[in-house]
């Protein structure tokens, strides 16, 4: 059963505001068996809102909107619901009496033009807003048959609308979805595909889609089925693969992160950590550390940046004479810039250290993209290394080559 979303706003198409909500409501929409198929995002225009409201209609469903519900002249999201579907509009006294509750409440006088809020198409049923003005709107269509709901675009009134009001509303899937992302490390993204063969091929089920952020790669295995159990039964094979082909590149699961991995492997040990981070890091593993180190076991010993300008000209040498009694030392160089004849850009250019209870390695990081994620590649290429270590890998399985940002 096919859903799909639209965002209502101008702000949103001009890029001085960021659509999370469809974001959010496609997990939703997911984990009750319906696949979003399209996600659309549209100014405050009617014209074009009524078009998108009746093709989308007629394609899926259920299209839920949100946006376009405040008591501004630029609200329009019921009128455009009202004119795509052939419907006046009328006033709910129910909710208009609830809008000025909410003012009584708070010894506010409410303006003449929040009783525009209180407005829905005929047909159409209110979704109360216990969280702000703005009531949400749901409407059933015979043809096409489609549930069309409109909610606030306030983040927090969607979502507790969405859950208290919409959701039980919601004709229901005979679908089951499930999906697992597996995180990994090591591999680019094209690399990790080939590896995989036919396995990431489109109108499979499982279907396993590949995305790339930060140098991880996430490998999501989503299977529909009438049931969990035949859910599982698609989804474990497709894992088990996966596995199998990408070895210890394979970190985590779902919302794994690489430093929250390593930092239970080496919480779980009693194990510490020194950091001694130049310019090619940054602090990002102190940052990183820091945000999940606790009361029972801290991880991090203890931590510094390296002061401007050259790194120590020996890494390896200095990282093992600066563990400060840790059980493991990272130092981190600072980073340079080169220019590259071919793209005439600059390449990022740095080195990561690691030693400790038997393991001694130097890497270099290049990467031809932006700062942030240049130190991103670099803190990762260091955890990476402790998490191999704790895993018992051997060390000639260890990466020996440049990573770098290109596939």
């Amino acid at each position: 059963m096919n859903a799909e979303l639209l965002a209502i706003g101008s702000e949103l198409v001009c890029g001085a505001s960021l659509d999370t909500n469809s974001q959010w409501l496609s997990r939703e929409l997911e984990a009750r068996g319906f696949t979003v198929t399209r996600h659309t995002t549209i100014a405050d225009d009617l014209p074009a809102m009524i078009e998108a409201l009746q093709a989308a209609a007629k394609r899926c469903r259920i299209v839920l909107v949100t946006g376009g519900l405040g008591p501004t002249r630029d609200d329009i999201t019921r009128d455009a619901i009202a004119q795509a579907f052939n419907q006046e509009l009328v006033e709910d006294a129910a909710e208009l009496e609830h809008i000025k509750a909410l003012f009584a409440r708070f010894n506010r006088h409410m303006p003449e033009r929040n009783s525009i809020q209180a407005v829905r198409p005929q047909h159409a049923r209110p979704l109360r807003n216990n969280h702000g003005t703005a009531p949400g709107i749901v409407l059933d269509l015979n043809d096409p048959d489609c549930l069309v709901a409109a909610m606030p675009g306030v983040p927090r009134e969607m979502k507790k609308m969405f859950e208290q009001q919409l959701a039980p509303q919601l004709p229901k899937s005979p679908v089951v979805v499930r999906r697992v992302v597996l995180r990994t490390f090591g591999y680019g993204e094209s690399r990790a595909e080939e590896l995989l063969g036919n396995l990431t091929a489109r109108g499979n089920n499982p279907e396993v889609g590949i995305t790339a952020s930060g140098a991880v790669i996430s490998l999501s295995v989503t299977a529909r089925a009438a049931s969990e159990r035949e859910c599982d039964e698609l989804v474990q094979p497709a894992i088990d693969t996966i596995h199998d082909k990408l070895g210890h590149a394979v970190y985590g699961q779902d919302n794994d992160e690489l430093h929250g991995v390593v930092h239970r492997m080496l919480a779980d040990e009693q194990l510490t950590l020194s950091l001694a981070e130049g310019t090619t890091t940054g602090g990002l593993l102190s940052q990183w550390l820091y945000a999940v180190d606790n009361d029972d076991h801290k991880v991090v010993r203890v931590d510094r940046l390296i002061p401007g300008g050259d790194a120590p000209g020996q890494l390896l040498d200095f990282c093992e004479t600066s563990h400060d009694g840790a059980d493991y030392s990272v130092v981190t160089s600072h980073s340079t810039i080169s220019e590259d004849a071919e793209t005439k850009g600059g390449i990022q250019q740095g080195q990561v250290a690691v030693s400790g209870r038997g393991l001694r390695r130097v890497l270099d990081v290049n990467f031809t993209g932006d700062l942030g994620i240049f130190r991103e590649l670099a803190a990762r290429m260091a955890l990476n290394l402790i998490r191999l270590h704790l895993m018992g890998v051997p060390v000639d399985e260890f990466p020996t080559r440049t990573l770098s940002g290109k596939s």
